[in-house]
């Protein structure tokens, strides 16, 4: 376990330093900006308005479930790992000028793994991608920038990264086993209202 923190720990200096370029930094802000709700809403609103048509009820409970689950999942494990964010980790390194970290945005510490814009993301882009086939690869593209954005930033290492994406996928695989059957049928979701004949 040491040796694979220690692999992430490397492999995040690496990806942050090689990739810092002035010219990237907006569009890494802009890529990182889009695991926040406050943007990520809006855009999701208007792709389904786009290709939900008859199925928007439907597309937007199935997205409203998603985002729940991976919310519940990544935020449970964030309390409970407890894992520290590079700039406390390299905080030492970083004072001493030993290690240099690219950062962009606010100074995060605390509650790294997983990263909350990645499992945020993913899980509209895995639902969105199952719903719409001919939008995967740019749901997917995006996603994945959006994810490699939070280590160019400085506000996570890969692993995090990794188990955004994880928890990304999943919730919309529970979603598409749980949930989408019952509205496929008009029925409520399984934690709606009970109509009792």
């Amino acid at each position: 376990m040491t040796s694979l923190i220690m692999m992430d720990q490397n492999l995040f200096l690496w990806l942050n330093a090689s990739l810092s370029r002035s010219w990237l930094d907006p569009v890494m802000e802009m890529a990182t900006a889009l695991g926040n709700g406050f943007y990520l809403f809006p855009l999701g609103l208007l792709l389904m308005a786009l290709f939900a048509r008859k199925n928007f009820r439907r597309d937007f409970i199935l997205w409203a479930s998603t985002s729940f689950i991976s919310f519940i999942i990544g935020t449970t494990l964030k309390h409970l790992v407890h894992r520290n964010r590079p700039l406390s980790v390299f905080h030492d390194g970083i004072t001493n000028h030993q290690i240099s970290v690219h950062v962009l945005g606010p100074s995060l510490y605390a509650n790294s793994f997983p990263s909350g814009h990645t499992f945020t993301v993913f899980s509209t882009a895995s639902l969105f991608a199952g719903l719409y086939p001919g939008l995967a690869l740019p749901l997917y593209a995006i996603a994945s920038l959006t994810g490699l954005s939070r280590i160019y930033v400085g506000a996570h290492f890969p692993l995090d990264v990794l188990g955004g994406i994880v928890i990304g996928i999943l919730s919309t695989a529970i979603v598409r086993r749980t949930i989408l059957p019952r509205v496929k049928n008009g029925l409520p979701p399984p934690c709606g209202p009970q109509v009792v004949p």
